[in-house]
């Protein structure tokens, strides 16, 4: 009996020390990971600032700065030099030839600031290095110093012309200045006090606006800030402004609403880009002709998509469209990602099925237009023995000759931007092909650099400039797999001669630029070219000279920091609701006096938790890739800040339990004594029977 019952004591002790052990064990805080945001070592974010790092060192910036292009004057801060041609900032334009002393600078903002600004932003998100904090000020402040109307631009907001017998007032309020013209008033030097610097809008189109807006929208998602609010709104009044009856945009060699009121065309480019820009300027603001201006656009688009050509190059595709008075329907892909962008948008906005239909016709077109290997279920597999090409998509096709001609070259933009496009695609109807299409998009962007390591001059504004890369840039224009199109430029045929008479590549008319800085561009051609067939197809764009625009690695960037945050955001969204509900649990285990400071920070996580998943919905990936980071910041801050509450909390539950525990022990003690007592009574009582 005595074994019984210390069987049955020794049970129930271990129940209560189980039971003990169980709600201690609950009442501990849980130790969080940090967050992985921006710690993991992904090759998209690292391309992502190697190619930030390229369009920064060519921003032109305030004098004090260590980096870009310093220059006095801040009418051309935060501009991106527009190319570069034989070492010569900007040259073949105004009649300046290519390697000549030039005495006019001209420095494009517009797509190429709001790029780089974004991939600044971007590049800041990421590394939290207040470097790319104080290159995207800069870029900014040109956003808010330049829009019209504008005491630091020449440019006037409204201006008179007379079309057709009557007068005809257009008003670019709203639209940024996105040029800067530099005069040389000294010796031809470029860089004096005496230069003549005017900031003007050359080229007022929604190509150069819509790339700043898109940056400020972002900006705006992150932040809240103002004066971003302020100057999109002004920016779509102009957008609202100059936009066709149709619905269509046009384009900006130079077109304004004065040439569309000539009759002259519209181009596709800037209508899908516009489309997408208006339906985000929607989301913001709540402003209604933002979404009915969206809708027309994308109805417009929906009238020009291509059906029954029976030609996978065709079906599904979008005409090119171009300026002036001539209309093209080439096929591009250069638009591509805002077009599935627009139509998805539009879709999510009103419900209407014929804008989901319309992006998932389009993005098969797109896919049929990628260099892909056999092994794959989509693309065209005619380079897929070019390990280079496969990834690219065809920058564009002929309709009416049926055939690609040079538009087999595979285009950088055309990857970039329709990488955040297939991957909000596959976001919507969840087919793994979009974001197949987009990785094998980014990996052939990944190649496409070149990795030269030489310190290159390049005439600037005043001292030289020098990068670190080669005369050819960091990154081609395009890449063209067909070597056909090699042979027409000339470049088998010069490498040729000069391999067999060295001589014969030798340039006898040096140029200033070459004579300055000891160098002969047909030698660097040579060089260049007789590399191999992969560097060949690589410069073929801008053949026979040496050029490069410093905007393709924005592009990059846009591409790789949109992939890189998705391929995050997607990783670490279940780990962040996990600490989120854990937090939630904490809040219960804590009194109600000691839990209030904890229960405002969880709300404050969860509110910000459910804005980022806003954020991915819509398609800005950084923007709820930083925000998700935030929350598990906050997650972490609280729980440490909480730690002496919670420790408290636990050896006050801690002595609860024991108590409760010794006075259980204490009634089975006595109650188990009690028995004995009783038993032995009993065997006493017998014994004396």
């Amino acid at each position: 009996m005595t074994t019984t019952a210390f069987f049955h004591l020794s049970r129930r002790r271990s129940v209560s020390f189980a039971c003990l052990f169980i709600i201690l064990t609950a009442t501990v805080s849980p130790v969080f990971p940090k967050s992985q945001t921006n710690s993991i070592e992904r090759k998209e974010f690292k391309l992502g600032m190697e190619a930030t790092d390229w369009i920064a060192s060519f921003q032109v910036t305030p004098p004090s700065s260590n980096w870009g292009i310093p220059y006095a004057d801040d009418r051309a801060w935060g501009l991106d030099p527009y190319y570069y041609s034989n070492g010569t900032i900007t040259a073949d334009t105004g009649g300046i030839k290519g390697g000549e002393r030039q005495k006019s600078a001209f420095l494009i903002g517009g797509h190429d600031a709001g790029l780089g600004a974004n991939a600044a932003l971007g590049a800041y998100l990421f590394s939290n290095d207040d470097k790319y904090l104080k290159i995207f000020n800069v870029y900014y402040g040109y956003f808010e110093r330049s829009q019209l109307p504008t005491n630091a631009s020449q440019t006037q907001a409204q201006s008179t012309y007379h079309v057709n017998s009557h007068n005809e007032t257009l008003d670019d309020s709203g639209y940024w200045a996105e040029q800067t013209n530099i005069t040389a008033r000294q010796g031809g030097i470029i860089g004096t006090p005496a230069d003549d610097v005017q900031l003007i809008a050359a080229f007022p189109a929604a190509e150069h606006g819509n790339p700043i807006a898109a940056t400020l929208i972002a900006y705006y998602r992150l932040t809240h800030n103002q004066t971003a609010f302020n100057m999109l709104n002004k920016y779509g009044n102009w957008l609202v402004r100059t936009q066709i009856k149709n619905g269509e945009f046009a384009g900006a060699f130079p077109v304004t609403q004065y040439y569309s009121l000539l009759g002259w065309k519209p181009r596709m480019y800037e209508t899908t880009e516009s489309a997408w820009i208006l339906c985000e300027l929607y989301r913001i603001t709540g402003n209604t002709t933002y979404l009915q201006r969206a809708v027309r656009a994308g109805d417009y688009m929906l009238s020009r998509q291509f059906s029954g050509f029976n030609n996978t190059y065709v079906d599904g595709a979008l005409p090119y469209e171009w300026n002036r008075t001539q209309y093209s329907r080439m096929v591009s892909t250069n638009h591509a990602g805002f077009s599935i962008l627009a139509w998805a948008d539009l879709y999510r906005l009103t419900g209407n099925p014929l804008y989901l239909a319309a992006a998932l016709r389009y993005a098969d077109w797109l896919l049929n237009m990628q260099v892909t290997t056999p092994a794959s279920t989509w693309g065209d597999h005619r380079y897929a023995n070019d390990s280079m090409a496969v990834g690219g998509y065809y920058y564009g096709y002929d309709v009416d000759k049926r055939d690609f001609g040079w538009r087999t070259a595979l285009s950088l933009w055309s990857a970039a931007y329709a990488i955040p496009g297939l991957l909000a695609l596959r976001e919507l109807v969840h087919d793994t092909r979009y974001f197949q299409s987009a990785r094998l998009a980014i990996t052939w962007l990944a190649k496409m650099r070149f990795a030269d390591q030489n310190l290159i001059p390049l005439q600037a504004l005043g001292p030289t400039k020098y990068i670190i890369g080669s005369a050819w840039g960091k990154y081609p224009q395009f890449y063209q797999p067909d070597w056909l199109q090699i042979e027409k430029a000339g470049m088998i045929e010069f490498v040729n001669n000069g391999r067999s008479n060295p001589s014969a590549i030798a340039n006898h008319n040096l140029t200033w630029f070459e004579h300055t800085f000891g160098v002969d561009f047909n030698a660097i051609d040579y060089q260049m070219a007789s590399r191999g067939p992969e560097y060949m197809k690589m410069i073929w764009s801008w053949w026979p000279n040496l050029g490069f625009e410093p905007r393709y690695g924005a592009d990059i960037a846009f591409g790789a920091f949109s992939i890189a945050n998705f391929l995050s955001y997607r990783e670490n969204v279940s780990r962040v609701r996990s600490e989120l509900a854990l937090m939630q649990h904490e809040i219960h285990t804590l009194g109600a006096d000691d839990s209030l400071n904890f229960k405002l920070s969880y709300k404050n996580a969860q509110e910000i938790f459910k804005n980022c998943r806003i954020d991915f919905e819509d398609g800005w990936y950084s923007i709820a890739a930083a925000k998700l980071g935030k929350v598990e910041k906050i997650i972490n801050l609280s729980l440490e800040q909480a730690k002496p509450l919670m420790t408290m909390h636990e050896l006050t539950t801690l002595n609860q339990i024991a108590a409760l525990t010794i006075a259980t022990l204490a009634i089975i003690s006595t109650a188990y004594i009690l028995r004995r007592r009783h038993s032995s009574r009993r065997t006493i009582k017998i014994s004396l029977i």
